[in-house]
């Protein structure tokens, strides 16, 4: 990468002196030469510049739907906000299997499978709905089609979001500020 800017300053004009016409009191800056990148930090900004416009925000194939939700949970960006301190407790019912996903105080996410024993939402979601949000290929692909069967249920593609516990108390406990939790309860308010 450094013969690039070899070969720019090749090309660029030489600048002409000026003229000495300025007061004597006004002093010039000294102008400190850039260093050179590393070969890691050249490494890594072409690596960079070669990702495609849009494909960052992709989200990876996943066998399952707990493994998509437990994905998404794990993300910085989808998850933003999710802080140490943050606990829930969600209940889902899809593909014939009852799992919940939960986190607890300074803990970190976890599934397993069967009844919750106090969760804060119980979520169905219908084969066919579980199929195509296993095909969405980013965050908001995932969101419109997971508010598209909550608002407007189809035969056999469906939603359903029971909240068990107060919405005022969920967003306390970060409902409100987290994108994944806001999407996948926020619905039900």
């Amino acid at each position: 990468m450094s013969r690039f800017f070899r070969r720019k300053k090749k090309d660029e004009p030489k600048a002409e002196p000026k003229p000495k016409e300025e007061p004597a009191a006004v002093a010039e800056e000294e102008v400190e030469p850039v260093p050179e990148p590393t070969e890691e930090e050249s490494a890594a900004t072409e690596v960079a510049v070669e990702v495609p416009e849009g494909r960052g925000d992709t989200i990876p194939y996943h066998d399952s739907i707990q493994d998509r939700l437990v994905y998404m949970l794990n993300d910085p960006k989808m998850a933003d906000g999710l802080e140490g301190t943050h606990e829930f407790e969600l209940e889902f019912m899809a593909m014939g299997e009852r799992f919940w996903i939960g986190k607890a105080p300074l803990g970190e996410i976890q599934t397993k499978v069967g009844k919750a024993d106090d969760e804060d939402a119980h979520i169905r979601i219908s084969n066919d709905a579980v199929s195509e949000l296993l095909n969405a290929a980013t965050f908001a692909d995932f969101s419109r089609l997971y508010l598209k069967y909550y608002k407007t249920s189809e035969a056999g593609k469906f939603i359903k979001i029971e909240a068990r516990k107060p919405i005022s108390d969920m967003n306390r406990r970060g409902y409100a500020r987290v994108p994944v939790l806001k999407l996948l309860i926020g619905a039900a308010r």
